[in-house]
């Protein structure tokens, strides 16, 4: 897959539509069960077409994956810029996380969770390093912040992986439209990771 390095970095309107298309049908019917011609069909293109764009359905998937995880990480930066507070900053990071668990303008979050396995190793490896660039720094800081002041509850790693582990989760039971707000929740679970 020689065209993957860098391959989310800048995209076509028409390499973005596909990609759009291609996360709606990836949420909707599974990686697996998502074919290139159910892409391109989407996309409004002949099939043959797609592959002016991509490789592959894998480089699709990778690269909604990098543009997710990139933008996350954009949005993590903005969301604790100015910051200093160590609480202050998780508790941004809750919510910014939450957010883009959340948003209503598309399914790129839940996929990047639901279909890390269908990635392959070395476009894993890729997406990897793109979280654990600013996106994972931003929270470590928080949490090692938070630790040193007494605040956390786990080690900032231990409490890295659960805090993503229940963020993830509350897309299977949170409803926007119910009594609490995603401000609230995201007090929530910040508060049931804090000391007090």
């Amino acid at each position: 897959m020689k065209k993957q390095a860098g391959a989310e970095a800048v995209i076509s309107p028409a390499k973005a539509r596909i990609v759009a298309k291609a996360v709606d049908l990836f949420y909707e019917k599974g990686f697996e069960r998502t074919t290139v011609r159910d892409i391109a069909a989407a996309a409004g293109i002949l099939s043959g077409s797609l592959f002016h764009h991509f490789e592959n359905k894998q480089e699709i998937l990778y690269t909604a994956m990098a543009m997710t995880t990139r933008g996350m990480g954009e949005r993590a930066e903005a969301a604790v810029a100015g910051i200093y507070d160590p609480e202050e900053q998780f508790r941004a990071l809750v919510l910014c996380e939450l957010s883009s668990i959340h948003r209503e303008d598309g399914h790129a979050a839940y996929v990047l969770v639901d279909e890390w396995r269908s990635l392959d190793e070395a476009s894993r490896e890729k997406v990897l390093s793109l979280r654990d660039g600013s996106y994972e720094k931003c929270w470590l800081r928080a949490l090692e912040g938070c630790a040193a002041k007494g605040l956390l509850t786990s080690p900032p790693k231990v409490a890295r992986q659960l805090v993503r582990g229940a963020l993830a989760w509350t897309r299977n039971w949170y409803r926007p439209d119910g009594d609490l707000t995603l401000k609230g929740l995201a007090d929530e679970v910040a508060n049931s990771f804090l000391k007090r």
